[in-house]
């Protein structure tokens, strides 16, 4: 049928007509129904819904060999589930989680106990006996020394040089003039004025005198420590009329002026 279509649409193509008609046909296979399997039937899960009920057990691993220590135990009463398991860490501690655990939630409590610690890994090695072989014994050779016998011949005789021997002149040995040691000549030792220690006036105000009077709280000095020099800086603390001001203001411009 494919060459018949192909013949009428074009008969150009009598070569591709030619080498289609060479190919066998076969028809499309015929495949079997897909199997129909019924649903499994699996019994009502209603009937393994047991209520919660109380338990208790407990666990525990100890060996030494490959140092696993550990355990757990658990009890609970059909709503509250609680317990406790532990376990050896690496570094010798002991780790210890108690828990509790219901319908709001699960709450741990972590603790560690002993302290951690690092020690240095020293292999050890079986001691393995020296062996007690004895040493080979190899017998002594037989054979003698060799003899050589001694060179017989003569040492060189070199011929004795003809050139004369050289002459090197002799220097006379330096003289060096002798210089006298120097003389410095000594000074006075300074002598510096002395100035009078100066004298600086009395703050003009009642602010600037208690600004420098250290505040002192009557608890801490007793009634017999204070002194005719406790009442004078007291006294000080007055205020100063103008009139006394200015001769002690005028003092401080003159010292002023003098240094």
């Amino acid at each position: 049928s494919a060459v018949r279509e192909h013949d009428v649409v074009s008969p150009s193509h009598d070569v591709a007509v030619a080498l289609a008609s060479d190919r066998p046909y076969y028809p499309k296979p015929a495949y079997y129904p897909k199997p129909a399997y019924p649903s499994p039937a699996y019994p009502a899960a209603d009937g393994y819904d047991y209520a919660p009920m109380p338990y208790s057990f407990d666990w525990a691993v100890l060996d030494q060999a490959s140092y696993n220590d550990f355990g757990q135990k658990e009890t609970s009463d059909g709503k509250l589930v609680s317990g406790t398991y532990y376990v050896v860490l690496p570094d010798g501690r002991r780790q210890v989680v108690t828990y509790k655990a219901d319908d709001y939630g699960y709450v741990a409590d972590v603790k560690y106990e002993g302290e951690a610690t690092y020690p240095e890994y020293k292999p050890a090695y079986p001691a393995y006996p020296k062996p007690a072989y004895a040493p080979p014994a190899y017998p002594k050779p037989t054979y003698s020394a060799p003899a050589y016998p001694k060179p017989t011949y003569a040492p060189p005789a070199y011929p004795k040089a003809s050139y004369p021997e050289p002459s090197y002149p002799s220097y006379p040995r330096p003289s060096y003039p002798a210089y006298p040691r120097p003389a410095y000549p000594s000074y006075p030792r300074p002598s510096y004025p002395s100035y009078p220690k100066p004298s600086y006036p009395f703050p003009s105000t009642t602010e600037a005198a208690i600004e420098a009077a250290a505040p002192v709280k009557e608890a801490e000095i007793p009634a017999e420590a204070i002194t005719e020099d406790a009442e004078a800086a007291v006294a000080v603390t007055e205020p100063i009329g103008e009139a006394a001001a200015a001769p002690i203001a005028s003092e401080a411009e003159s010292s002023t002026d003098a240094a």
